[in-house]
């Protein structure tokens, strides 16, 4: 949904969006259901590296 909102705003350059498969918003639900979530610190560390990434400057030779 949110993919498709910012497309439809002419803005799907400057956004990107990562869907984490078992993911609950906070990693406190985790031990709720063990068996079909998964802590989302690991994929939020990994997100926030490729949005570094993502906006860095490429380096110049």
């Amino acid at each position: 949904m949110y993919d498709r909102m910012v497309t439809d705003a002419g803005r799907a350059p400057l956004h990107r969006y990562v869907h984490v498969d078992g993911g609950a918003h906070t990693d406190g639900l985790v031990v709720l259901d063990k068996n079909r979530l998964k802590p989302m610190l690991p994929s939020f560390v990994a997100a926030f590296g490729e949005l570094e990434a993502w906006t860095r400057p490429a380096a110049r030779s």
